[in-house]
């Protein structure tokens, strides 16, 4: 018998919910895929452009995309679980206009610097 099933929050821990006739089973338990802690990782990728970064936004979820507006920086980092698209701070002022940006900013989730995600959504 093989079962895909997704873990449940119980208690303290997270546990996986299997049928009850599987009751005092000996069962074996593979990891296919890792929650993504999306902070935690995006932190990782821009740690040596972190003095000019400004703000840090989550723009869609699957696939995980991120931008970070800088003072100056342009640069696109690929990781294997996140795109995360550096732009100055002065593109984004310069194309607020695109529609397709603005989208993204209107969608975006705040990972770093609320008030400048406030800022341009009313721009």
């Amino acid at each position: 018998m093989e079962f895909l099933r997704k873990t449940v929050k119980v208690g303290n821990s997270s546990g996986v919910i299997l049928p009850r006739k599987l009751l005092g089973s000996e069962v074996r338990v593979i990891v296919v895929k890792r929650p993504v802690n999306i902070k935690r990782e995006v932190m990782k990728l821009i740690d040596s452009y972190l003095a000019d970064i400004l703000g840090i936004y989550i723009t869609n979820d699957s696939p995980i995309e991120v931008l970070a507006i800088s003072t100056s920086i342009k640069e696109l980092i690929n990781d294997e679980k996140i795109k995360i698209n550096i732009v100055p701070l002065s593109v984004i002022k310069r194309d607020i206009k695109n529609l397709k940006l603005k989208e993204k900013i209107m969608k975006a989730k705040v990972i770093l610097n609320k008030s400048l995600l406030y800022d341009l959504k009313n721009q």
